[in-house]
């Protein structure tokens, strides 16, 4: 069965963010990649009406970017030191 990504929530275990997917009979699950919990929610359940209510539609808060460093100006090139022979 295809899963699609529904929303988000936090893990009832630990409190990490969690992907909460739906499959092609509406029901709603998650797998926690760092404490390894998974629930399930099939539709007529009432931890269906839980889920709804915590589940977040939009995607977590992208981290704060950080600003690049400036580049440092390359060091001018030396010229090359004469060898003498002249062609």
């Amino acid at each position: 069965m295809a899963k699609s990504k529904f929303g988000y929530m936090s893990c009832p275990a630990c409190a990490e963010r969690v992907v909460v997917k739906v499959n092609e009979r509406g029901t709603l699950g998650f797998s926690c990649d760092e404490c390894g919990e998974v629930g399930y929610a099939k539709e007529g359940q009432g931890n269906r009406a839980l889920w709804l209510k915590r589940i977040e539609k939009s995607a977590p808060a992208a981290p704060a970017a950080v600003a690049p460093a400036t580049p440092k100006p390359a060091a001018s090139k030396p010229s090359a030191k004469p060898s003498g022979l002249d062609l």
